[in-house]
């Protein structure tokens, strides 16, 4: 057998703006998601839902055996910033963090993640980026 169709590994990938700088505005937000959305189903890569807030961005998608979580964040990060200056969405250059984090979903929570990141402008109302990070730190199973 060569392989199946339903070869694949749910990812909620998660990368900050450079220097974590409020710089994704609410409009800014809007067109750049819908961008990344669009473009990534272009280049083969199964979007699922794609929000965040003005500092950072979260994403989910489908990884299929052929590709690699660090290679479809690389490409995401790197169209996405390209496509906001040269559009001159903002008044400066626009950069993301070099770094980024990535988590598999459960197929069974798959609902509640998409929920989770749909939500993530009400969710910041009254959470910050790094208590939203150190509850992500709970969640991963430590290794000693």
């Amino acid at each position: 057998m060569q392989g199946s169709i339903n070869t694949f590994i749910y990812i909620h990938a998660m990368w900050c703006t450079a220097g974590r700088q409020p710089s994704l505005t609410g409009v800014v937000r809007k067109v750049l998601f819908s961008y990344i959305k669009k473009n990534a189903e272009e280049k083969g890569i199964q979007v699922m839902t794609v929000n965040g807030a003005g500092e950072h961005v979260h994403c989910l998608f489908k990884l299929m055996p052929v590709q690699s979580v660090s290679e479809i964040i690389k490409q995401l990060k790197t169209e996405s910033a390209g496509w906001l200056n040269d559009n001159k969405f903002l008044l400066h250059t626009f950069e993301w963090e070099a770094i980024y984090s990535a988590w598999s979903v459960s197929p069974s929570t798959i609902d509640k993640a998409i929920e989770y990141i749909n939500k993530q402008e009400e969710y910041h109302l009254s959470k910050t980026l790094d208590e939203e990070l150190a509850a992500f730190d709970k969640m991963v199973i430590q290794i000693t």
